[in-house]
């Protein structure tokens, strides 16, 4: 592309699109008449000079003018386009997309910049306004210089009008306050009138007592390997790790990875000690100490509740145990974690005052001796009793008792059933609802509808996460009210026997009957529970499992329907704790 040369009209190439020397390169004629401007004259150049002011002119840099070859990159002339063509973009790069457009007609103008604040420029003159070259015809420069004339030919107290005024106010505000200080300064000089002293409170005069404040705890009070000697003779204990501070504990007591934090202690201490044994006997001892006994109390509460129920997978309540005679409250629970071994925690808390002691002690395949707690705590206990004034260990005694009540009273719960298989499957309750359960045929009576009962109700109990559980696996138990004992009696006994004689009235049934079940409930209620194994057949070459429990607790008569297989179903074992469990939870609705 050719480029013309604004100052003499020759023709010349680009530095890039040189040819080499020794080539004779023919240019071509090039009309010398000077290309008329399309657009407006540059500012600075001859024709704008004319119409300015010569004294108000700023200093323009002469344009410089370099030999053919010897000119800057960034100095090369922009090629002029003919009188008829469309502008292009001078700042593109040449044979670009871009350099092919136009370049459009509305050019921006930059935003106007506001003063920071209203009056920051009000005693001063405004600047001139910024505009674009392309759209002005009088020059910047012409309007201020009128501007600066116009302001040297007016009057002088016209244009300093305001600023007089402000110094005016300003001086009166000046006396103003020169005389209040004068006034405040002479009524300061006058004697104050004797005032006398005010009377002595009364409150004042009495001074209290401040409360005694108990020693701190140390780990002293912590268990030691001897005071463990007792549970397992051939055992030896060591310290494996304390702490004194409860965000430092490593440890934690069974079922309590759910309790609440809203009560803070003022002392915690841990201890966690272990042994080499095969069965990994192990236990961890801690002690909290609160701001007040209200707060421990509290917080003993919430912690009996977590161990009573024990949400934690997979969890199975083992039974519970009185403990009398060692502290003001106590209480102790033995849970089993149902893994490949399974691990027996048996946990004891003790409240004194305003402290909480807790001991779990762990073990693979058997519990420990429900008594070896309140032994071995004997001896911290009673530093904490002396220490809070409260009750000291006298003679203890460890008693088994019902497993504690818990939502919704009255009905098994899911750390009251085994698992079917260690290691796997976890227990799902449904809400008990009214009585819509299949029946296998054998009860003789219907369920949802036999007279008698006052009411009736229904839950369901699934197992899930076991990929070994059969489809038709669950088990209901329907819970019938009656309006004494003497009714229940009547009924449970009814249809008891109408599941022990259903190979009598149906062929295909087979019937098993197992010993039947004896427990205790609330307040010393006597329970009992007959066991069932049943097969009925469906077709000549198939059969469907049931275990069945019929329970008695007071009033409430109480029917467990468990569909099982021949190779996933409870052990006798298992199927006789739930025969006493179910009866127990029945007779804490009483």
């Amino acid at each position: 592309m050719e480029v013309l040369n604004m100052s003499d009209g020759e023709a010349f190439r680009p530095r890039r699109a040189w040819m080499p020397a020794d080539e004779e390169v023919d240019l071509p004629d090039v009309d010398p008449t000077p290309v008329t401007p399309t657009g407006p004259a540059r500012r600075g150049s001859a024709d704008e000079a004319e119409e300015l002011d010569v004294g108000s002119q700023p200093d323009v840099e002469p344009e410089r003018h370099y030999a053919l070859g010897d000119e800057p990159e960034s100095t090369v002339a922009a090629p002029t386009p003919a009188p008829d063509a469309a502008l292009l973009n001078p700042f593109a790069r040449p044979g670009s997309h871009s350099a092919a457009a136009p370049i459009p007609s509305d050019t921006i103008i930059p935003a106007p910049v506001f003063p920071r604040s209203a009056g920051e420029f009000a005693d001063s003159p405004s600047p001139a306004p910024r505009r674009s070259a392309l759209s002005s015809t009088t020059p910047v420069e012409s309007e201020q210089t009128a501007m600066t004339r116009s302001q040297a030919d007016g009057d002088w107290m016209a244009s300093h009008r305001r600023t007089l005024a402000a110094w005016a106010v300003a001086g009166v505000a000046l006396a103003v306050i020169v005389g209040l200080i004068a006034f405040f300064v002479s009524r300061g000089t006058q004697p104050a009138e004797p005032t006398a002293p005010p009377p002595p409170s009364p409150s004042a005069s009495a001074s209290t007592s401040p409360s005694p404040t108990l020693a701190p705890l140390t780990v002293d009070s912590l268990l030691l390997p001897d005071d463990l000697a007792g549970i397992a003779p051939a055992a030896t204990w060591a310290i494996t790790d304390t702490t004194q501070a409860a965000d430092e504990h490593t440890g934690r007591g069974a079922c309590l990875s759910t309790e609440a934090t809203d009560v803070n202690p003022t002392t915690s201490l841990q201890r966690v000690l272990g042994t080499s044994t095969d069965d990994q006997l192990a236990g961890l001892h801690q002690i909290d100490v609160y701001a007040s006994a209200d707060a421990a109390e509290e917080v003993f509460a919430t912690r009996s509740e977590a161990l009573a129920s024990c949400a934690e997978v997979p969890s199975y309540i083992v039974g519970a145990t009185d403990v009398a005679g060692l502290a003001d409250q106590a209480f102790q629970v033995t849970i089993a974690f149902q893994n490949q071994p399974t691990q027996y925690h048996t946990v004891l808390m003790t409240l004194t005052g305003a402290s909480i002691q807790l001991l779990d002690l762990a073990r693979n395949d058997s519990p420990v001796e429900e008594s070896a707690l309140a032994t071995a705590l004997n001896r911290p206990q009673t530093e904490l009793c002396e220490r809070e004034d409260a009750s000291c260990p006298g003679t203890v005694g460890v008693t088994p008792v019902p497993v504690p009540a818990v939502d919704p009273v009255g009905w098994l719960i899911p750390a009251d059933l085994p698992r079917i298989r260690p290691g796997a499957g976890r227990w799902t309750a449904q809400e008990p609802t009214d009585v819509s359960v299949t029946q296998m045929g054998c009860e003789n009576m219907t369920l949802a509808t036999e007279p008698g009962p006052s009411s009736r109700q229904q839950a369901t109990y699934l197992m899930t996460q076991d990929d070994q559980r059969p489809d038709t696996f669950g088990l209901d138990e329907v819970m019938f009210t009656f309006a004494d004992p003497t009714a229940a009696a009547e009924f449970v006994t009814r249809l008891g026997n109408n599941l022990a004689s259903c190979k009598d009235r149906v062929n295909t049934a087979t019937v098993t009957e197992h010993p039947a079940v004896a427990a205790v409930g609330e307040d010393g209620l006597k329970l009992s529970s007959r066991l069932f194994t049943i097969k009925q057949a469906s077709s000549d070459s198939t059969a469907i499992t049931y275990q069945l429990i019929v329970s008695a607790a007071g009033n409430r008569i109480t029917y467990t329907l468990i569909t099982v297989t021949d190779a996933y179903q409870f052990t006798l074992e298992q199927l006789s704790a739930l025969a006493a469990r179910v009866p127990v939870r029945a007779s804490q609705a009483q």
